[in-house]
């Protein structure tokens, strides 16, 4: 993704003759993985030349993407996580194709995540500005500690229905369904013009000042995210939206999170009820660390080390399963607890 993890350079292609290349190349995975979906990722109808090819695969546990490799001649590969980069030997040179491992319940929101140059990244702003997290996988909320906002719990998700995540945070659903399917992405201007077409929308939330350091570093590298903000700045900034974000961390700013969070609850009720579920997980998690850790066993036993960590293994490992654990130690009185560590201490010596 990007055209520049081979040690050998990526040719750029004309878009007639990328075509050509992601059809054979799309093909040939078809036909040796009939059992998965594989696609291309979209972009805009009139983009001129391509660096490099990105095709989504469907896959478990069982993904190897060496043998998709296999399969194309690659003749590079570099595997990075979910991301798989090769050469494609081509009459041109050595063209970059990005297989991206794709779960199957995510497999539709991600193809539309990544398609269109930076779309997803650009919409998802506003959804980061409520809190949540526009992303591949779908639309997730990430929950933090109530004690401490920098701990993050869970991503919870939301929805995986591309058409849900937009509509929640201000868009046309059907309309961008019906630009995509009709080819009317037609140019950068048109992805531009959908991406402010939220009421939600302020072009203050896309400055690489208003962004925090890594985001920044990330954002400003990218062509088409540049290319947006050259579009803002040429824009009658009274025809774009320009909804009145409250600075972060104050009243203002948690009341719109908590609106956008209780207009969530009320449209998606598994979320809703995944969303507490967490919560009181966690709760459950802090309550038996605060009467299972080893500050409180070294005191009851005076074992330090090896020793006091084979000790809390042993412990643990006392009882049928983790729910009985946890249980006792949500449970117990504090004799009861002191008595567990010692009668384990003394087996253990």
């Amino acid at each position: 993704m990007g055209g520049n993890a081979l040690q050998a350079e990526s040719v750029r292609l004309p878009a007639s003759r990328y075509r050509e290349v992601e059809r054979h190349a799309v093909t040939t995975l078809q036909r040796c993985f009939p059992q998965r979906r594989i696609e291309a990722v979209i972009a805009y109808a009139n983009k001129t030349d391509f660096g490099d090819l990105d095709i989504l695969v469907e896959a478990g546990q069982d993904y190897d993407a060496a043998q998709l490799a296999q399969a194309l001649q690659a003749t590079e590969v570099v595997f990075n996580g979910d991301v798989t980069s090769m050469g494609l030997a081509i009459a041109e040179g050595v063209f970059q194709v990005d297989l991206i491992r794709t779960a199957p319940a995510s497999f539709d929101f991600a193809s539309r995540y990544f398609g269109l140059n930076d779309f997803g990244n650009l919409v998802g702003r506003i959804a980061h500005k409520f809190g949540a997290k526009f992303g591949h996988l779908g639309l997730l909320y990430p929950l933090r500690d109530p004690d401490n906002s920098s701990h993050m719990i869970a991503e919870v998700c939301i929805t995986t229905n591309f058409g849900e995540a937009l509509s929640l945070i201000g868009y046309d659903a059907a309309l961008y369904e019906t630009m995509r399917t009709n080819g009317q992405f037609r140019t950068l201007n048109d992805i531009f013009r959908y991406v402010v077409a939220s009421p939600y929308a302020n072009r203050e939330i896309y400055l690489l000042d208003n962004r925090n350091h890594k985001a920044r570093i990330r954002d400003a590298k990218r062509a088409t995210y540049n290319a947006f903000l050259t579009w803002l700045d040429e824009q009658d900034e009274v025809e774009l939206p320009a909804y009145p974000w409250a600075e972060a961390g104050t009243t203002e700013r948690n009341n719109q999170k908590n609106e956008f969070l209780d207009t969530t609850f009320a449209q998606f009720p598994d979320f809703r009820l995944a969303y507490h579920d967490a919560l009181a997980d966690y709760a459950r998690k802090k309550l038996v660390k605060r009467q299972f850790n080893g500050g409180l066993a070294a005191e009851i036993t005076g074992l330090s080390g090896k020793e006091l960590g084979e000790l809390m293994a042993r412990v643990r490992n006392s009882f049928a399963n983790e729910t009985s654990f946890e249980n006792f130690f949500i449970e117990a009185s504090p004799e009861a607890i002191k008595a567990r560590f010692l009668q384990e201490a003394a087996a253990q010596s």
